[in-house]
């Protein structure tokens, strides 16, 4: 009998410890779990419906105010400049309704046109009825090249534009031609010249950027 009883507490104790062993392997296992989900799932809160239609009221709101503010912003100046915009170098009236627009002729001085249709760079040549002294060679050229971006920017197809006049130096007269190209309009005003064309609006940030210093 205390052969089968010692037999019994023996095995007894081994189920004890097994369990022991069993529960302490299970609650580690337990807390594993639950660590990773506490690391890997973050709880993200849904916006409420009421929350969405207020930010896109107020997206609205702002855009539109923005756009008001913006025509508030543009002069008849730019907005008849952009309405004078040329589709294509082929088109010779609108050309010449676009340098009218423009006012050449009051701004610069009496002018002829000629236009470079087939081989490129595409674009105009715009000889002036003027004698210009050298002392004042710089100024109208820096004139004149202003110009030529709002042409660039405001005739889709043209790639160059070319001034020529006569220019008094040391008591001769000497023909003279300047030109200013695509790209290097888009480099002095660090934005593509074409893209000064898309809209009145655009139309206006030339102009503004041509009036600084």
């Amino acid at each position: 009998m205390k052969s089968v009883r010692s037999v019994i507490n023996k095995n007894l104790k081994m189920l004890l410890i097994v369990a022991a062993v069993t529960a302490v392997a299970l609650g580690g296992l337990l807390l594993l779990i639950t660590g990773n989900q506490e690391r890997d799932q973050v709880t993200v809160e849904p916006p409420s419906a009421a929350s969405e239609s207020e930010s896109t009221e107020a997206e609205t709101e702002t855009s539109t105010g923005e756009a008001q503010s913006t025509q508030a912003n543009i002069s008849q100046r730019a907005q008849n400049l952009f309405a004078a915009k040329v589709d294509s170098l082929e088109d010779s009236a609108a050309v010449a309704q676009l340098l009218e627009t423009i006012d050449l002729r009051k701004n610069v001085a009496a002018y002829t046109v000629r236009l470079q249709l087939e081989e490129e760079p595409k674009g105009m040549t715009i000889p002036f009825d003027e004698t210009v002294a050298e002392a004042d060679k710089d100024s109208f050229d820096q004139n004149m090249q202003q110009y030529a971006e709002l042409i660039l920017a405001l005739v889709a197809d043209a790639q160059e534009v070319q001034w020529t006049y006569t220019l008094r130096s040391n008591g001769s007269n000497e023909e003279v031609t300047v030109y200013l190209n695509e790209q290097q309009a888009t480099d002095l005003l660090k934005n593509s010249v074409k893209q000064y064309g898309e809209s009145a609006e655009m139309v206006q940030a030339l102009l503004n950027q041509q009036q600084q210093p």
